[in-house]
C-alpha cells in the first residue's frame, strides 16, 4: 500500500485524516475501523538494493527520497555503516563490492550523461597495461562541466554516440576510442601495454592500430599518441613483457621475435620464450619476464626451473629473467642483454625498428 510520513514535507494532517503518498520502501500499516495503525518503521534495506541493482547498488540521495525513503532513515543507514557514502549525496547500498563499485558510485554522482574513460574504460573492456588505480576517470559533455573534486577525476569531453557503449549498464568509451585515448594520454609504458594488452585479446587487430590516429586529431599530446601507436607489437601477453620488449628497443636491442616456439630435438615442442634474439648458429637467446604475483608461487618456480631447463637442452643458448622490478631502471635491461647478446655474437636485423 504505502506508508506514513506523519509531519513530512510534502504531507498535510488534520483533526480527522492523515493524508500519505506511497512509499513501498519504507514501513506498512493495516486500517481498522477507519483507524489508519503502524504496523512497522523498519526500512527494507534488501529490496532498496535490489530496485538499485541496475547500478550495481548505489543511489543519489534525491532517489531513495523519491522512493520515500526518509532523511532519518538515510542517516541511520549512513551512521550504522550499513550503507556507505563514497561521494557526496551517494549511497552504497550493498557490501558487495567489485572492481567497478567505484566506477558507477562516480558515475551515479555526476549524473546519466557521464562516460566512464582512459583507464577506467581499458580495466572495464579487460585490457591490461593500467597501473592500479584508485581515482575513476570519467568525462561529462560541455554544459555540464563539474569542479574537480576528491575521488574522481572529470574531463569534459563531447563523446559521439558511435565511440560510447554500455558494459553491464555502465557507460564506457568503445575499445577503440579507449585506445586512443590511453596511447595520447597515459605514460608511454602505460600506453603501448594497453595497446599490446588489446591486440593479444584480439580486440583489435595490427592493421587496425593506424586507425586510432583518426581519433586522436586537434586532440591533446596526438603527437605523442601517434609515436606510441608504432610501438605497438603483437605477441606480448603481459604489461611486463612489453615493459622488457620497450626498455631492450630503447637501449637498441630490439627483439627478433615474441612468443618463441621452442622444440626440442625430436621437434616436440617445450614452450614458447617471451622474447627472442637469434643467434648466427641458428639458436636462441630467450628473455623471459617473471610476474611477481604468479612466479612467486612454489609450484610456479617449480615449472619455471623445469622450463628453464628443457629450454637450455634445446636450441635455446642462453636464458635471461627479469622481473617488473629490473623495468623501473631504464639502464638495466639493455645493459645485461647487451653484454649476453654481444658474447653470444647476436647482430641486430637493419630491417627492424
Amino acid at each position: 500500500f504505502g506508508t506514513l510520513q506523519p509531519g513530512a514535507r510534502g504531507c498535510r494532517t488534520s483533526r480527522s485524516a492523515v493524508v500519505w503518498r506511497p512509499q513501498p520502501a519504507l514501513s506498512t500499516f493495516r486500517v481498522e475501523r477507519g483507524r489508519v495503525t503502524i504496523a512497522s518503521m523498519a526500512t527494507d534495506f534488501e529490496g532498496l538494493a535490489a530496485e538499485h541493482a541496475s547500478s550495481a547498488g548505489h543511489a543519489r540521495r534525491d532517489q531513495l527520497i523519491a522512493t520515500g525513503v526518509t532523511r532519518s532513515a538515510i542517516r541511520s543507514a549512513d551512521a550504522s555503516r550499513r550503507w556507505t557514502n563514497p561521494h557526496r549525496g551517494v549511497y552504497a547500498l550493498t557490501s558487495d563490492a567489485t572492481s567497478a563499485s567505484p566506477l558507477w558510485a562516480a558515475h551515479v554522482h555526476l549524473g546519466p550523461e557521464s562516460t566512464v574513460v582512459i583507464g577506467s574504460a581499458a580495466s572495464i573492456h579487460g585490457i591490461q597495461g593500467v597501473v592500479a588505480r584508485t581515482v575513476p576517470e570519467l568525462a561529462v559533455p560541455p554544459g555540464l562541466e563539474r569542479a574537480q573534486r576528491s575521488g574522481i577525476h572529470i574531463h569534459v569531453w563531447s563523446i559521439p554516440d558511435d565511440e560510447r557503449v554500455f558494459v553491464d549498464g555502465l557507460p564506457v568509451t568503445s575499445v577503440v576510442r579507449t585506445l586512443a585515448d590511453c596511447a595520447r594520454l597515459l605514460p608511454r609504458m602505460q600506453a603501448v601495454a594497453c595497446l599490446d594488452s588489446a591486440l593479444n585479446l584480439g580486440l583489435i587487430r595490427i592493421d587496425g592500430v593506424t586507425d586510432l590516429r583518426s581519433m586522436m586529431i586537434r586532440k591533446r599530446q596526438c603527437v605523442a599518441g601517434r609515436r606510441r601507436l608504432l610501438e605497438a607489437r603483437v605477441g606480448a601477453q603481459s604489461p611486463l613483457e612489453t615493459r622488457v620488449r620497450l626498455h631492450a628497443s630503447d637501449g637498441g636491442f630490439p627483439p627478433d621475435a615474441m612468443q618463441v616456439p621452442i622444440r626440442d630435438s625430436s621437434g616436440r615442442l617445450l614452450g614458447y620464450g617471451d622474447i627472442g634474439y637469434e643467434l648466427p648458429d641458428g639458436s636462441w637467446l630467450i628473455v623471459e619476464a617473471d610476474g611477481r604475483s604468479v612466479h612467486e608461487l612454489p609450484e610456479a618456480l617449480l615449472h619455471d626451473r623445469r622450463r628453464q631447463n628443457s629450454f637450455l637442452g634445446a636450441n635455446v643458448t642462453s636464458l635471461l629473467r627479469f622481473t617488473w622490478e629490473d623495468t623501473k631502471h631504464s639502464a638495466h635491461i639493455p645493459n645485461v642483454l647487451g653484454t649476453a647478446l654481444a658474447k653470444a655474437g647476436w647482430r641486430r636485423d637493419p630491417r627492424r625498428p
